[in-house]
């Protein structure tokens, strides 16, 4: 991962303004060709995303959580009304279009969008993020090469360590590449932050955000927010609390738990079996929902006022989450957890920083 401190600052902070017209690849390629070559810089538009190639290489664990409700699965009825005013989501899409002495420089995309519902229509609240950045080796590429790109207007970033001198570390290109992937990721990470942050500050409608909610410190327990995890490469709780969510049924949520690294900054947690399991397969339809903790429960996990809040709100967005079931987001493969808004958001996005 690259030091902080090689990410420029749209990557490092949230709630940076972004530029208004992003550097295109082909204007990047333009920059390129005079300091490599043509033969040296590939047009790789129609190459498969790095994405797509790179596996990630977490292994399924089973981590421990805090218990905040009694045991046993809860039925959960499905709302009457939509609840969610908005859904949030962010894309992102990386090649490589060069290397220099066997380094890849890599060309990411990013963007990120809220779209909310407004007479069975979805539209773009306010206005879609887009950030593109070149991810290359400075010590490789050189100071003249680098410094023509920053004045050509290419957004760079160093994807060697800070402190270790040119020469001095032979690294792996594609460990490389995975450094680059991990700082398009922050990248997409960091704008999905600032348009919840955004919202928050100025609605009280609810907002569906597409994974997990546990790293945007802008957020409170007021704020209007939840996030939606459909991996589910970590478990949560002891071996019976497992066994509980395995076997969940449709329309069944877990009890809620504490989930985090920082007891203060803990977010609370449930599971929810959105569909039936296909073919006996425990994690089809299940979801996990993520909330900002009520902070009765970051000071004692069986205070009373705690607990009656957070069965109140797991109760209440498990039932609107329900109700978003259909329209299906076929032919996606993770229609069985993927609402309808957030395909449309990703579809919209996918339009804006291309396949």
């Amino acid at each position: 991962m690259p030091s902080s401190s090689s990410i420029p600052a749209a990557v490092a902070a949230t709630g940076t303004s972004l530029p208004p017209a992003p550097v295109t690849l082909q204007a990047a390629l333009r920059a390129l060709r005079p300091l490599l070559g043509p033969v040296s810089v590939a047009a790789t538009t129609e190459g498969t995303p790095l994405e797509r190639l790179v596996m990630r290489a977490d292994l399924p664990v089973v981590a421990s959580c805090v218990p905040v409700e009694a045991a046993g699965p809860v039925t959960v009825s499905v709302a009457e009304a939509p609840l969610v005013a908005a859904f949030l989501d962010g894309v992102q899409r990386s090649r490589i279009v060069a290397h220099v002495e066997g380094t890849p420089l890599v060309w990411g995309a990013v963007a990120a969008a809220v779209r909310e519902r407004e007479a069975r229509q979805l539209r773009t609240w306010r206005r879609p993020v887009v950030q593109r950045l070149l991810l290359a080796s400075r010590a490789a590429l050189g100071d003249a090469a680098w410094q023509q790109l920053r004045d050509d207007g290419v957004p760079l970033v160093d994807i060697t360590d800070a402190d270790v001198a040119p020469g001095d570390a032979a690294l792996h290109p594609h460990a490389l590449r995975s450094r680059a992937l991990d700082a398009v990721a922050l990248e997409r990470e960091q704008l999905e932050r600032q348009l919840a942050a955004e919202w928050c500050a100025g609605e009280t409608r609810w907002l569906w955000i597409d994974g997990g909610v546990s790293g945007n410190l802008a957020l409170t327990a007021q704020a209007p927010v939840f996030g939606v995890v459909k991996s589910h490469t970590t478990l949560y709780g002891d071996a019976a609390a497992v066994r509980t969510v395995l076997a969940l049924r449709e329309g069944e949520r877990s009890p809620a738990f504490l989930v985090g690294h920082r007891p203060r900054r803990a977010v609370a947690s449930w599971y929810l079996r959105v569909r039936a399991p296909a073919h006996g397969d425990p994690l089809f339809g299940l979801v996990r929902v993520e909330v900002v903790s009520p902070p009765a429960l970051l000071d004692d996990a069986d205070h009373p006022d705690g607990r009656r809040a957070i069965t109140a709100l797991c109760n209440l967005l498990s039932s609107a989450i329900l109700l978003e079931r259909a329209p299906v987001s076929l032919p996606d493969a993770r229609w069985d957890t993927l609402t309808y808004g957030v395909h449309a958001v990703e579809t919209y996005l996918q339009s804006l920083v291309g396949p």
